[in-house]
């Protein structure tokens, strides 16, 4: 499961229960359709769609986001996976 918040300064978070295939390249923001693709670092992998639709205030919030902070569990009970990335937004 992917989920997407929101840290108590503001910055957004993209947080997963389950481990991803490689580290996230970008992530991309489709203002139109109000949702999100995971493109990664191994170009070998496909991208991702996210499973979720945002409301019109919450992409109020992502419109004015640069970048986005990743945090994804490993396989093995390892510390999760935390970085940032950049939030590349496509439309108008």
């Amino acid at each position: 499961m992917i989920k997407l918040g929101q840290t108590d300064d503001g910055r957004l978070i993209i947080a997963s229960n389950q481990p991803l295939p490689s580290k996230i390249r970008h992530v991309e923001y489709y203002r139109e359709q109000k949702i999100f693709t995971l493109a990664f670092e191994d170009e070998a992998e496909e991208d991702i769609l996210m499973p979720l639709e945002v409301s019109d205030e919450v992409s109020d919030i992502i419109k004015g986001s640069p970048d986005i902070i990743i945090v994804a569990t490993q396989d093995g009970g390892e510390e999760p996976n935390k970085y940032q990335c950049p939030l590349v937004q496509v439309g108008v």
